[in-house]
Order: structure tokens, then C-alpha cells, then sequence
């Protein structure tokens, strides 16, 4: 009895001190529970939500009929459902928020769980004014050393707890050493965006380093029951002028976006070739869910994702990264069968004179 009286109360605790905000609704679309998060998004206290009807809610978001209806058939098909919109609280205000909604079996309960983009796509925003990723090297430059300081003491605090704490503490550091993890991630990517990089110029064979990330990705790959298929189709040298370590990365960071989007396994296709225009071609396609249309012409812009958890600066510095080569990238989509990268570099002009001589 004290054991059950205990864990009702760490999860009540938990629940209160969630960093997102919570919903309970039961199956007759009432709201059960909010949390305070939720109080403070809405602007609201939790009584004056308990009992109403959870599509008061939806109806406060800004978004299309189409929209809704479409988040409705995906909560109903597949019992999970998120998108991105606004929402206007109840004293006017607009919040830029990504909501996800969770039908629960066991319990007969929906879970609607809402995060507060606002300053992101505050920011985001800036950024467009700006017309450049300068902005974020300025605020790059004057936060990086704020948050690695404390995150660092975070982390040393918690290896020094870890020793004294019991086995429910051990759980509660371990989640929070995740979470000071995943900072650190986001962290570096927004730095990578941001900085003024320093190119270590040099002549790469790019066939070569497709073949050692193909090498290195296929692990992950395999624990995620995903097959890598290659294909290279090569009449002359595979090589261009660039950082060997930054085109690296993008190519990791491609297909590990491919693995990401497969959660039930399937096929990555990658092919190579440098038939055409005295270019090098890397191809890599997915069976994913896809891009949505209206979605494509975004992809590449900073904090723009579809990932739950994605920070929107992977393919802006892939992006980024590729244009400084003197590169493009070409991107294909249908919804229910996957995406296409083309990612096309010229051909090193030194090594072909040399050739030609």
C-alpha cells in the first residue's frame, strides 16, 4: 500500500514538473489533468480546464480546416498524431507551439502533450530579417560559453550524487545526464551553423569516403533493421576540392537522417556516379514517410524540422556546407515512399588538367 502511495506520488511530481505541457482526456473528450506547464501556456488556471472538452482546445489553434482534419484521420490511423501551429491562449496571445497527441490503449486515455516554440521561431524569424545565418554566429558567440559552464558543474554534480544516491536516484540522474546530453548535441549543431569555418582545403576522393561512411553508418543501420544498398557507377578519378572532415559529416548526418526516418526498418539506397558534366554525384534515397509539398521548399531553412525532437539545423549546415563547395543539392519526395538527396560537387579542375596534359 505505501509502495502504490509512493509511486502515485513521484508521478503526480513528475507530472507537475514536466518541461512540456501536459493533457489528460478521457474518452469522452473531456480533460481530466493538466499541468502547470500547461497552466502557464494557456494562460489559465488548471480548475477552469477540468471538465471541458478537449476541442475547445483545438479550436483555439491557428491553423486550416484541412490541417485538422488531416491531424485528425493521422491521431485515428496510426493512434499518435503532431503538428506544427499556432495557438492562441485565453488572453489573446499567439504561441508558436508543436503539439502531439497520444491515444493510450491500456488506459483508455488521450494524452495531449504541447511545446512552446515561441522563441524559437522568434528567432527563426530574426534570422529570415537578417537575411543570413550571421545572426546566429552573433548569438552563437555570446551564449556558447554561458551554457557550457553550467552544464558542465551539472555534469560533475551528477557523477558525484550517482555514488551516494540510492537506485531511484540512480534513474532520476540517469535521465537527467540524457537530457544534459542532448543539450550538449544541440548545442554543437547550433555552433557548426554559426561559425566562421575554416576550410583545410584539399583534393578528396570522394568515392573513397562514401565507401568509409557507407562502412561506418552500416552498424547503426543493421540495429535498426536497415539494409544499405550501394551502387557506383565510375568512368574516370571521383575527386573534388574541399574539407574532407565537413563533407564527412554531411554524408554521416544524411544517412543517419535516413535511418531516423525508418523506424520499422526497410531500404537505403545510395548511389555514386560521375557520369555527367564533369561532376561527382552522391545519391541517397529512403523509404520513409516523405516530405510534404508544402514542406520542401523549407527544409533547408534554420529550425525549420518535422522531427519530434529535431533541432532544424542539420540540413542548413548540410546546406551551407555544400554551397561552399561549389555544390547543390537536389531534393525528391512522395509521402508514403520516401525521400531522394542528390548531392552533386564539381569535379577537381587540377586533377582533370593534369589528366588531360
Amino acid at each position: 500500500m505505501l509502495e502504490a502511495f509512493n509511486n502515485k506520488r513521484n508521478f503526480e511530481r513528475a507530472f507537475q514538473l514536466f518541461s512540456s505541457g501536459l493533457i489528460f482526456v478521457n474518452n469522452s473528450g473531456e480533460i481530466v489533468d493538466i499541468n502547470s506547464q500547461m497552466e502557464v501556456l494557456l494562460d489559465t488556471k488548471r480548475n477552469e480546464l477540468i471538465g471541458m472538452n478537449v476541442m475547445r482546445l483545438f479550436e483555439l489553434l491557428n491553423s486550416t480546416h484541412h490541417e485538422k482534419k488531416e491531424f485528425m484521420i493521422k491521431l485515428s490511423k496510426n493512434g499518435q498524431a503532431y503538428m506544427l501551429t499556432e495557438i492562441q491562449t485565453f488572453k489573446g496571445e499567439l504561441k508558436y507551439i508543436k503539439l502531439k497527441v497520444t491515444k493510450e490503449a491500456l488506459t483508455d486515455l488521450i494524452l495531449v502533450e504541447v511545446i512552446d516554440e515561441s522563441e524559437k521561431m522568434y528567432l527563426k524569424k530574426c534570422l529570415a530579417h537578417n537575411e543570413s545565418l550571421s545572426a546566429i554566429g552573433q548569438l552563437a558567440a555570446s551564449i556558447a560559453h554561458e551554457i557550457r559552464n553550467p552544464m558542465t558543474s551539472l555534469k560533475g554534480f551528477t557523477q558525484l550524487l550517482d555514488k551516494t544516491t540510492n537506485d531511484d536516484g540512480k534513474r532520476y540522474l540517469a535521465v537527467i545526464n540524457d537530457e544534459i546530453k542532448r543539450m550538449e548535441e544541440i548545442l554543437t549543431e547550433f555552433l557548426q551553423v554559426s561559425k566562421p569555418t575554416e576550410y583545410k582545403k584539399s583534393i578528396i576522393d570522394m568515392k573513397l569516403l562514401l565507401q568509409e561512411v557507407v562502412n561506418f553508418m552500416a552498424p547503426q543501420a543493421l540495429m535498426q533493421h536497415i539494409n544499405i544498398s550501394t551502387c557506383y557507377e565510375v568512368n574516370s578519378y571521383c575527386n573534388i576540392d574541399g574539407d574532407r572532415n565537413l563533407l564527412k559529416q554531411v554524408l554521416i548526418n544524411s544517412i543517419k537522417n535516413a535511418i531516423e526516418v525508418m523506424p520499422n526498418g526497410g531500404d537505403i539506397f545510395i548511389k555514386f556516379s560521375n557520369f555527367s558534366d564533369n561532376q561527382v554525384i552522391i545519391t541517397i534515397q529512403d523509404q520513409g514517410y516523405g516530405i510534404e509539398r508544402e514542406n520542401l521548399s523549407k527544409i533547408f531553412d534554420p529550425f525549420f524540422t518535422t522531427k519530434e525532437t529535431g533541432t532544424g539545423l542539420g540540413l542548413a549546415h548540410a546546406f551551407q556546407v555544400v554551397e561552399q563547395h561549389e555544390g547543390k543539392i537536389e531534393v525528391e519526395s512522395t509521402v508514403g515512399v520516401g525521400t531522394t538527396f542528390h548531392f552533386i560537387f564539381p569535379q577537381s579542375h587540377e586533377i582533370h588538367s593534369v589528366l588531360t596534359i
